[in-house]
């Protein structure tokens, strides 16, 4: 006959089990008898305090989704915006619809980009073509934010005091806030030559009043508070002073006005966001971008043989401002930083 193994001798019913600390021996009695089993332990578990850098990383992908797809919507409302606000309409009714055949969208249709992409960009009604601006916005909206959110969240999450916090918070929303102005004053003047009022002179004063929360949150912020709202003011009428005197200037010499009261009004913006070294540099890469279109589109004009009228074309210039200051939201000061200063032998 053949014996069982040890590990099957009996089923186990425990009446009496005594565990050593310090060893590996599990002692059984059942019915007065002691059976010794060595079973193997599992060591302690160590549970150390998670790092700042760890919760950090576990926050930047679902932050980012959230802040691609509240990027998707704001481009979307953006799209009504740019459709309706040149046309005088109301940006709140009617919904949304089809502006050929007033067909009323659907939820299914009103997806950012993906309704788009379903709808071959027609509309499902008459099949008039729907643009491709449409998703392009609503895309660039949602990859700005994205941005904003990797540049600005870390310091949300690695906030140590409630000031600190409250900072950040102001920084990552004013960021996105500026980033969709931006974007439609940038499209406005790319398709109308066209910045309203009631874009920029909100925008100024709104980055007027950020730039004075932010003062009020640094430490000792509030004594220097005058200060700060002093050089603030003089920033913007400084930047937008640049652009009046290039405008006077212009007429003076060819009697016709060469730069829009709306690119001053933008400048004045900027400057309320960025500072007066911020609004500079916009404005010195933006007339860099607008020459270099120029001249390309020049050398069109040259293989097409039509360049009888090239001298009255007209440059967005607000759009190459927008496109510059989104530059400087994720790096600023870049243009004027030491070591590019020192590369051109301007050490500072």
């Amino acid at each position: 006959m053949r014996t069982q193994s040890s590990s099957l001798r009996f089923p186990l019913v425990l009446t009496h089990t005594s565990l050593s600390r310090h060893s590996n021996t599990v002692t059984c009695e059942r019915d007065g008898i002691e059976a010794d089993e060595r079973w193997p332990r599992h060591p302690r578990l160590r549970i150390t305090p998670r790092s700042k850098t760890e919760i950090v990383n576990e926050f930047q992908i679902p932050g980012a989704i959230f802040a691609a797809l509240l990027g998707l919507a704001f481009g979307s409302f953006l799209n009504v915006v740019l459709a309706r606000f040149p046309e005088g309409e109301s940006i709140v009714s009617p919904r949304s619809h089809c502006r050929r055949c007033d067909h009323t969208l659907a939820s299914w249709e009103n997806i950012p980009v993906l309704s788009w992409l379903l709808l071959r960009g027609r509309c499902r009604q008459c099949r008039a073509r729907i643009g491709v601006r449409y998703p392009l916005v609503e895309l660039a909206m949602g990859l700005l934010w994205i941005a904003c959110w990797l540049n600005f969240a870390p310091p949300i999450l690695d906030a140590a005091r409630q000031a600190s916090l409250v900072l950040s918070l102001l920084e990552l929303a004013s960021s996105a806030l500026f980033c969709w102005l931006l974007a439609a004053l940038a499209i406005l003047d790319a398709e109308f030559f066209w910045l309203p009022d009631w874009f920029t002179l909100p925008g100024i004063a709104i980055g007027f009043i950020l730039a004075l929360f932010r003062t009020i949150l640094m430490p000792q912020g509030l004594p220097q508070l005058g200060q700060a709202a002093w050089h603030r003011l003089l920033a913007i009428l400084a930047a937008a002073g640049l652009v009046l005197f290039i405008r006077l200037a212009y007429w003076l010499v060819r009697r016709v006005e060469g730069m829009g009261l709306g690119d001053a009004k933008l400048m004045a913006m900027l400057a309320a966001w960025l500072g007066l070294r911020g609004a500079l540099e916009c404005f010195v890469l933006a007339v860099f971008g607008a020459c270099t279109a120029a001249i390309v589109w020049l050398l069109i004009l040259a293989i097409r043989r039509n360049t009888a009228n090239w001298g009255k074309m007209p440059l967005p210039l607000g759009t190459f401002l927008c496109a510059a200051a989104i530059s400087e939201i994720f790096y600023p000061y870049w243009l004027t930083a030491p070591m590019h200063l020192e590369l051109l032998g301007l050490g500072i």
